[in-house]
């Protein structure tokens, strides 16, 4: 009997002493909008390259073997009508950039096709990229259903929003118009 009441008490002990619980640091992420922020920041300095030119340090009538000298993404494709360059994001975006070339092996238009994971990044991109186009061109000369500015004296630049069940992202062209005659 002695032992049930040593028992006995030694639990009645223990349940009055609470003991210290350890103490837990728990870090709390950033906001997702943050990161998404950074996000779309890095790609559209990935996207745009060093800010000269038109994109990426390259403008109407630069010959094709300029633009090979200073493009730093895959060529994926070469074409007598463009040539055709793509990377990745640490996100596994995708961009694909086309040089669209005339007879005398010119530049006359760029393409980018832009396939973004998020609605979130593909906005912000959205937003991004009309703020430089507005500062670089002024305001839009169109909106709907393309974003489109004219750069002077002979080009513009339309950006396309593409949103459907399997692709989101962005399709933003720079044409030049052939001067007239």
């Amino acid at each position: 009997m002695k032992i049930y009441i040593f028992i006995l008490i030694l639990f009645v002990f223990a349940c009055s002493n609470p003991k210290e619980s350890p103490k837990v640091e728990v870090s709390v992420p950033a906001p997702q909008k943050a990161v998404a922020s950074s996000n779309v920041q890095t790609l559209f300095r990935s996207i745009m390259g060093n800010g000269e030119g038109l994109l990426r340090g390259v403008k109407f009538g630069d010959s094709i073997e300029e633009v090979k000298k200073v493009e730093t993404s895959d060529l994926f494709e070469e074409e007598d009508s463009h040539v055709g360059y793509s990377f990745d994001t640490e996100n596994l975006e995708t961009v694909d950039i086309l040089y669209q070339r005339n007879s005398q092996n010119r530049v006359t238009g760029i393409e980018l096709d832009i396939y973004m994971n998020t609605d979130e990044t593909n906005d912000g991109l959205k937003q991004e990229l009309i703020q430089l186009f507005n500062v670089r061109y002024g305001k839009p000369v169109s909106e709907n259903p393309l974003l489109v500015w004219k750069i002077k004296p002979n080009g513009q630049v339309s950006m396309k929003v593409i949103k459907n069940k399997l692709d989101r992202g962005l399709e933003v062209k720079f044409s030049q118009q052939p001067p007239a005659m």
